[in-house]
């Protein structure tokens, strides 16, 4: 590291703008910069990063939010690492000795997922980044030893077996396009999978959320558990834990939103062999958490709560009685309408209503416009297909 590197993020260390950032980083960027006296001899773009990441940490890491010591990237580093809250979840996945994160970062998933290890490797190949993250790590006094370098040419060349590898690949290739499949990932899973299994007794794979669970099924061989993991509703984070020493054929799919507080499991031979039962709309409608729509829990969910499905590809379930604890959004079934702007404005006096659609041909917008309702209000509509193929719009409430 050049001494001139170092030298660009010195005044950080002062107090005066420790203080400053602090102080000031909720007041508009451009007025506050302008404010400055400009002869003050601060690199004025490392300033602008720490005022912006004060506010992301806020509530994406807040447990750093009062160490005014800590310095932080570019914005577009801040807006790809991870989330305190689920760095934490993947800190609770596996324990040991030794774990390597191979594609550090700025460090979030290293530092939480540390605390469960006694030794931890941070590797990161962006000597920018890569410094930051090394000063965070000795200012938190944190049991991680910091690598400018390659993850993968760390590991080639290394003798130690680790308790746990831990890999988030960038899901970019050399264009800058999102990639979505394992082999288009860099580092490329696929293409070095049997190094992984050889240096690790277990292997956590970060994916896209839009990565194809059975194709990933297939291609990643002792599989455990696959992790899909909410927030809010919200699908954030694909985790793959593989077992180099697991002769275990059924892999476990763990469905977990961080903020509902639930946690579903099943397995894929579960789903497939399950039997369930399709009705027409009964007094309660349910809508499953994104993360058991994600693994594709369609009937073990259902098996799981004595719920029918409304039909075999709509994925909204009914029951006459209420299912307090149903992991996802209830509703109260009002009345069922035709895409009939009519039959529509009966049921609904306020001209407003939150839209859904599942199984159902036309889209959200074009539903919208046709029944001349605007965004909002206490009424729900599934737009969805029924069991007997009827296209019909359930009018709800929430429970």
């Amino acid at each position: 590291m050049s001494t001139d590197f170092k030298n660009k993020y010195n005044f950080l260390n002062n107090e005066f703008w420790q203080d400053f950032i602090v102080k000031n980083y909720k007041n508009p960027l451009d007025k506050l910069l302008f404010s400055l006296n400009q002869k003050l001899e601060v690199d004025s773009g490392i300033l602008a990063n720490q005022l912006k990441a004060r506010q992301i940490i806020e509530t994406k890491i807040p447990s750093w939010q009062n160490h005014k010591n800590l310095i932080f990237p570019k914005q577009l580093s801040m807006e790809q690492c991870s989330s305190e809250h689920t760095a934490l979840y993947k800190s609770k996945i596996c324990t040991g000795e030794f774990c390597i994160d191979l594609t550090g970062g700025l460090g979030i998933d290293s530092f939480f997922i540390s605390k469960s290890f006694k030794n931890t490797i941070h590797c990161e190949k962006d000597l920018e980044l890569q410094f930051i993250a090394q000063h965070n790590f000795e200012y938190l006094q944190a049991k991680v030893e910091s690598h400018f370098t390659d993850g993968i040419e760390y590991l080639k060349h290394t003798n130690q077996i680790f308790d746990l590898i831990y890999i988030d690949p960038s899901r970019r290739n050399e264009n800058n396009t999102k990639v979505v499949r394992l082999e288009e990932y860099n580092p490329n899973i696929i293409k070095h999978l049997n190094l992984l299994l050889n240096k690790g007794k277990q292997i956590l794979v970060k994916t896209s959320t839009l990565l194809d669970i059975k194709q990933a099924m297939e291609q990643l061989t002792q599989l455990k558990e696959i992790h899909v993991i909410a927030v809010n509703n919200e699908c954030k984070e694909l985790l793959f834990l593989i077992d180099a020493n697991s002769s275990k054929k059924r892999t476990s799919i763990i469905c977990k939103d961080l903020v509902k507080d639930f946690t579903f499991k099943f397995d894929n031979e579960q789903e497939f062999n399950c039997k369930i039962n399709l009705s027409l709309p009964q007094k309660y409608i349910y809508e499953p958490n994104a993360s058991i729509l994600k693994a594709g829990a369609f009937k073990t969910i259902a098996l799981s709560f004595k719920l029918s499905k409304l039909h075999a590809n709509s994925h909204l379930y009914t029951s006459e009685n209420y299912i307090k604890d149903f992991p996802g959004r209830c509703f109260e079934l009002n009345t069922i309408c035709r895409l009939n702007k009519k039959e529509i404005q009966t049921a609904i006096k306020s001209k407003k209503a939150n839209i859904s659609k599942r199984n159902f041909p036309n889209s959200v917008n074009e539903i919208r416009k046709k029944l001349g309702l605007n965004d909002g209000g206490y009424d729900y509509i599934f737009a969805t297909t029924l069991m007997n193929e009827e296209k019909r719009l359930l009018i709800c409430r929430k429970c």
